[in-house]
């Protein structure tokens, strides 16, 4: 059976999508190769080099045509240019997560990191507990600071604690969902580093 040709409208809308993925792609070597300060040419040859180096920009390549948040691909472009410029085994598994986190979020997880970032009074949880310090933020308090959250705070919590970008804070103290304290992990921290990123503003 023969396939029916598109009309001229499908035809541009399809080459449009198609164009669009590549330009996004493009974008990204071209963050990366700028962040390490090489040409593009110089990135792809480092890339080719080094197997598990190729696997990760591979999957940054296929990630960044469906990502339309540019924030998003300006993150990915960074992780890449961190392997490149430490392909150590440590550091590609951490760059690999942060690629699996980067294209799984959206812009209200992002929103929801930024406020939790900005959690008093403590930036870091402690290595012991401090008698009367709070440390971290419940969903009700990162709601009140962006009320555009509250209604799908709870889900958006749950999908950052499944990605390990936030961790609970409550030392061993049980509450309540909605009242139990949680912080930024350590990948959650790296993560929002390379969105905050003011080389790539």
């Amino acid at each position: 059976m023969a396939t029916p040709a598109l009309s001229t409208g499908l035809k541009l809308l399809s080459e449009t999508v198609a164009r669009k993925r590549q330009e996004r792609s493009s974008e990204v070597l071209l963050l990366a190769a700028g962040a390490l300060g090489i040409k593009e040419e110089d990135l792809a040859g480092v890339l080719l080099q080094d197997e598990r180096l190729l696997e990760l920009a591979g999957r940054v390549i296929l990630s960044a045509q469906d990502i339309s948040l540019e924030a998003k691909r300006r993150g990915l472009a960074l992780a890449l240019a961190a392997a490149v410029d430490d392909p150590s085994p440590a550091r590609l598994d951490v760059m690999e997560l942060v690629h699996a986190a980067l294209s799984s979020i959206d812009a209200p997880h992002i929103r929801f990191m930024h406020v939790m970032s900005e959690a008093e009074p403590l930036p870091e949880l402690p290595e012991q507990p401090i008698h009367g310090q709070s440390y971290g933020m419940s969903v009700d308090q990162v709601s009140k600071e962006d009320e555009g959250l509250t209604e799908g705070a709870s889900a958006i919590l749950q999908k950052l604690l499944s990605l390990g970008l936030v961790e609970s804070a409550s030392n061993g103290i049980t509450f309540g969902d909605r009242y139990k304290a949680y912080a930024l992990s350590r990948l959650g921290y790296r993560l929002l580093s390379f969105l905050r990123d003011p080389q790539v503003e």
